[in-house]
């Protein structure tokens, strides 16, 4: 059974990769929150997961040409630095508050999305 569950969580991180929005937004909360695994190694589970959706959808979007490169390297660039230093800081942090912070992050970005949403329709 934690196969099949492994499995389909696998496919539906796959799915909101694709589109774009970020699998590990689903994938973190149900491996720690159904398979009782630390926010820790969630999150490195999750990293690997993305490296391999990155790749692919890289290269389905390349080919379609669809990659504004010059907005890449000002975003890339910074991002991938600061991803770095913040992995190396989440290795020094309980898991407790790794989960705390990943809730809040994922509680804003919620509203973030509400509001935009219904503030997007209003001007339409």
């Amino acid at each position: 059974m934690r196969f099949l569950l492994l499995i389909l969580f696998g496919l539906c991180s796959g799915i909101f990769a694709g589109m774009g929005m970020g699998g590990g937004t689903f994938l973190v909360p149900l491996l720690s929150l159904v398979f009782k695994i630390e926010q820790i190694y969630c999150q490195s589970t999750n990293v690997v997961c993305f490296l391999l959706l990155a790749i692919v959808c890289f290269i389905i979007y390349a080919v379609k040409k669809l990659i504004d490169y010059k907005v890449f390297l000002c975003v890339g660039i910074p991002a991938t630095v600061i991803a770095g230093i913040s992995c190396l800081l989440s290795l020094k942090i309980h898991s407790n508050i790794l989960k705390i912070i990943f809730g809040i992050f994922i509680i804003l970005v919620g509203i973030l999305m509400f509001f935009t949403s219904i503030f997007s329709k209003k001007n339409k």
